[in-house]
């Protein structure tokens, strides 16, 4: 697995680093939270980032928050930092999973693990919402748009969609594309 580690202190990263090894995990960068963490993983695609911090602060949590809208990768957080506040922060910012005062670095691979499924999971529930969000978005501009019709050529509800479908196969669209034609047009004319 390819890592990207993101810490302040590179000696708190030791022992994690000796566990990556023997776990076949490569570290590909070690960069502090200041730096651009999301150009860095946009550049490189690691399985997963690390980020290794004593307390999350504003710039860690941004850097997640940046991570997750322009190239979503799983993330690890340890830390020492168990306020609930906290935790709440860096679940919202694109954590995956958020570990505090870890005494063994052994666990590592299974919490990659546990990471990766997480955001496999989070990243699926993501995309349903989207589409959710989007038929719904087209329904109600074809409802919209056979209203326009309904109203502008005196027919009625299935007359209208039926017109909509028609014009959508002639023109090889989806009907949300129709709909979304009609509507513009008739603001324009109106």
């Amino acid at each position: 697995m390819d890592l990207i580690i993101v810490t302040d202190s590179l000696n708190s990263t030791q022992p994690l680093l000796q566990v990556s090894k023997k776990l076949g995990h490569r570290i590909l960068k070690y960069i502090g939270s200041d730096d651009e963490v999301a150009g860095y993983v946009e550049l490189m695609h690691p399985d997963a980032l690390i980020f290794i911090c004593n307390e999350m602060d504003r710039m860690a949590l941004r850097e997640m928050k940046s991570v997750g809208e322009k190239q979503p990768t799983p993330i690890l957080v340890f830390t020492r930092d168990s306020k609930e506040e906290s935790i709440a922060a860096a679940v919202k910012a694109g954590a995956s999973a958020y570990i505090v005062d870890c005494d063994d670095p052994a666990r590592l691979g299974s919490l990659l693990d546990v990471a990766k499924a997480r955001f496999k999971e989070q990243q699926q529930l993501r995309d349903e919402l989207k589409q959710t969000k989007n038929a719904l978005s087209e329904r109600k501009s074809v409802e919209k748009a056979k209203g326009i019709i309904m109203k502008t050529k005196n027919l009625n509800e299935d007359q209208a969609y039926n017109a909509m479908r028609k014009l959508a196969m002639n023109h090889n669209k989806r009907i949300g594309e129709i709909a979304e034609q009609i509507i513009s047009a008739a603001e324009v004319l109106v």
